[in-house]
């Protein structure tokens, strides 16, 4: 299983060039899961993935000018959705149930603040978040643009890395994006869905006229090495 997050940094619908970049980076790694942030309603991957999307954003929204079909959070996923599940707001995070080759899923996907970490938006967003993935009963995989860097220059502060992987070890969850020096985009899965499998993980740098951020890809295999008693 191959997943694949990246925030593309508020793709516009006339956007022809970087939205074929996006495509074709995206289609030449062929994942089997995909979570875009700060992404567009018109970008679509085909026929072989099943989407859900956040609500398209009008446009003035939280304070900040968007034009038209912009949105915050998109999941495309090979696996059909078996459930959807409301979330705190339909805007910024979305939730949906599929069910692979490792057991059943919960896909969350969001933007925990779409202006940075640095402010009371920011701490709501984090906060509710967190009540939604309690609320889920059984195994989740969350990922988005957490605007929270686990490795290198801590950002938004050294409290909040300290308190969200203090949660994350609540939940019995493994960021499997933790290594990834100054990255805010993250895959994180509980851990009794890789125990015993391989997982593999790396970044993908992308040129800045296209986004901000990297993508960063994080494989789940079956561990086909003979067991030695």
């Amino acid at each position: 299983m191959k997943i694949l997050s990246w925030n593309v940094e508020r793709l516009k619908t006339q956007q022809k060039e970087k939205s074929n970049f996006i495509k074709d980076l995206i289609n030449a790694e062929n994942p089997d899961i995909i979570y875009l942030t700060e992404t567009n309603l018109n970008l679509d991957f085909g026929d072989e993935y099943f989407s859900l999307h956040s609500t398209a954003l009008s446009n003035f929204h939280d304070n900040q000018d968007y034009t038209n079909q912009e949105n915050r959070t998109s999941i495309f996923s090979k696996y059909p959705f078996i459930q959807i599940f409301q979330t705190y707001d339909h805007h910024t995070a979305i939730c949906g149930k599929i069910s692979t080759e490792f057991g059943d899923l919960y896909l969350y996907g969001s933007i925990i603040r779409s202006f940075g970490g640095k402010d009371i938006y920011f701490e709501n967003d984090l906060k509710n978040q967190k009540d939604d993935l309690m609320k889920l009963s059984g195994t989740i995989c969350y990922s988005g643009d957490f605007n929270i860097s686990f490795s290198g220059f801590k950002y938004p502060s050294k409290k909040v890395i300290e308190e969200t992987n203090q949660f994350f070890k609540t939940m019995e969850m493994k960021i499997l994006t933790e290594e990834n020096e100054n990255c805010a985009i993250h895959i994180v899965l509980n851990k009794n869905f890789i125990e015993g499998k391989k997982t593999s993980t790396r970044m993908i740098e992308i040129p800045g006229k296209i986004s901000d951020h990297n993508a960063v890809i994080s494989e789940i295999m079956e561990n086909l090495e003979p067991t030695t008693y």
